[in-house]
């Protein structure tokens, strides 16, 4: 499942994200909406966008972001960080903190 174009699709169809959330975090999930492939996220026009894989939402508002990773480009800790930034800045309330225990990051590759 790690073909991007083969891991887009198959996370276009809910049921299946469902089944994998379900799978890797051992619990029933319930999104709030369909999932959403190749979602671009920014903080502002001026500034670097990420291109998420796979964001969903379940009825409890917890995100899930999964990527799926073939090749080791040695920048998955950077690029996580970079991603749960905007993740959570997009989360923040004004003047508030955001809830960071809400999101999840998944990660699936084929390497240590």
């Amino acid at each position: 499942m790690l073909d991007k174009f083969l891991f887009d699709e198959a996370m276009d169809d809910p049921e299946n994200v469902k089944t994998m959330l379900g799978i890797i975090l051992s619990k029933k999930t319930n999104l709030k909406h369909p999932p959403q492939t190749e979602k671009e996220q920014r903080t502002s026009t001026d500034n670097r966008q990420i291109r998420l894989d796979v964001y969903a939402m379940d009825e409890d508002d917890v995100i899930y972001e999964v990527e799926a990773q073939k090749e080791n480009t040695h920048n998955l800790l950077k690029r996580s960080r970079l991603y749960q930034g905007i993740i959570d800045s997009k989360l923040l309330p004004p003047g508030g903190i955001p809830r960071t225990d809400r999101t999840f990051e998944i990660y699936g590759t084929q390497y240590r």
